[in-house]
């Protein structure tokens, strides 16, 4: 798995020493990079600014990073950042941490781009204190889009939708949640939620529901707020040159019968020899997800658990490619049973 790239920023020799600190005890698990003022170049790995560069270096590093930690005032900070600001889906999560280390101030993307939860991690390592503004944070409830961030999920109206039921939450008005029970322990926390069933959903009316779930099995309401978890690997076999109609076509069905959320696609997986097959590179690119191809050696690991086709055995290697291919990226048998139409067959693993 890449790692994600921090930039860390600092400005005096002080703030070089909080810097070296930092990139020590992140760099096993981040790629991190740290930019000093060339005035204070030493003998250490970093990227050395000239006078006058630089505002326009954080600036190019902001749009290029998933993490700034900033080591300077709030007020440097806010001013350096300010210009580049676009929009909380979309900026990188930025932090400060003073000269000596005894704060850090998670400053902006507190939850979807993860700055509270990096701010907390890193205070921990420094054995600083973390400085963290969000409501839903400093009353101790969930939000809805670090619910939805634990999950990789998607929700429609994502601003709207995040400041009403937030808002609520911190407020300890009633929301209600529905969440399927094989997504239970994948999220941090459910607090400040009123638990319902799936049978409770539709005796609700007026106060909002967040359902959680990759199903299309309940009504839609007003009231009704679905977060699509992306957690299923779409598995999928096919004769050589089916169309991009029949491909689509299979998917559409496949989907309506059992009622699952496009959306909740995350992955989609075949055997190697299908890589440069149209409708599959097709099928990938619509739903906007990762395409990953497995071997005939590496299918053969998994294919007993599944019924096969002594044909297709004998074509590709192993005799049931979708179910296969799904059960080895999952670690995990299938969760749907087969599915076969237009010479191409699709399983969902998760």
């Amino acid at each position: 798995m890449t790692k994600e790239n921090i930039a860390v920023f600092a400005i005096t020799g002080n703030g070089l020493k909080q810097a070296e600190r930092i990139q020590k005890v992140l760099v096993d698990d981040y790629n991190v990079q740290l930019f000093i003022p060339a005035r204070l170049q030493t003998d250490i790995l970093a990227n050395w600014i000239q006078k006058g560069d630089f505002k326009a270096t954080l600036q190019t590093q902001f749009k290029a990073v998933s993490c700034l930690i900033l080591i300077m005032a709030s007020g440097i900070a806010v001013r350096s950042i300010a210009p580049v600001l676009e929009d909380k889906t979309k900026d990188p999560a930025v932090f400060v941490v003073d000269e000596e280390a005894n704060h850090v101030i998670s400053l902006l993307s507190g939850h979807v781009g993860g700055a509270n939860r990096w701010a907390k991690l890193l205070a921990e390592q420094l054995e600083s204190d973390p400085v963290i503004t969000t409501a839903t944070d400093t009353q101790k409830v969930a939000a809805l889009d670090n619910l939805a961030k634990d999950l990789n999920g998607w929700y429609a109206n994502f601003k709207d939708n995040t400041k009403l039921i937030n808002r609520k939450l911190v407020e300890r008005d009633t929301v209600y949640l529905f969440i399927e029970d094989y997504l239970k322990g994948m999220v941090e926390t459910l607090k400040g939620f009123t638990i319902i069933e799936r049978d409770q959903i539709q005796e609700i009316t007026e106060e909002p529901i967040v359902v959680v779930s990759d199903r299309t099995n309940f009504d839609k309401a007003e009231n009704l707020i679905q977060v699509v978890p992306k957690v299923n690997v779409l598995g999928v076999g096919c004769r050589k040159n089916v169309t991009i109609e029949m491909m689509q076509n299979t998917f559409v069905t496949f989907m309506r019968k059992n009622q699952l959320a496009w959306r909740s696609i995350q992955k989609i997986t075949s055997i190697d020899i299908k890589q440069y097959e149209p409708a599959v590179q097709y099928l990938a690119q619509t739903l906007n997800t990762e395409l990953v191809f497995n071997s005939a050696e590496e299918l053969k690991t998994v294919d007993q658990n599944y019924a096969g086709s002594d044909f297709v055995r004998k074509t590709v290697g192993v005799g049931n490619v979708a179910s296969s291919s799904a059960h080895f990226q999952t670690q995990h048998h299938v969760v749907v049973d087969q599915f076969h139409e237009n010479q191409i067959t699709m399983s969902i693993g998760r």
